[in-house]
């Protein structure tokens, strides 16, 4: 069974805007570079909740 992938977190402060994570996700991938399989979106705001569990 295949789980949907929605999103996912990253320490955005040690981000420099490269967008190699693209890159690098599309290596993994094996996909061709026209493909675009991952899309790096900037979004700020909001809050969070930690659960008891760690997420």
């Amino acid at each position: 069974m295949r789980m949907m992938q929605y999103g996912f977190y990253f320490d955005s402060t040690r981000c420099t805007g490269c967008r190699t994570c693209e890159i690098a996700c599309k290596d993994y991938k094996d996909l061709d570079v026209d493909f675009a399989y991952r899309h790096v979106y900037d979004c700020e705001g909001g809050d969070w909740q930690m659960q008891s569990d760690g997420t």
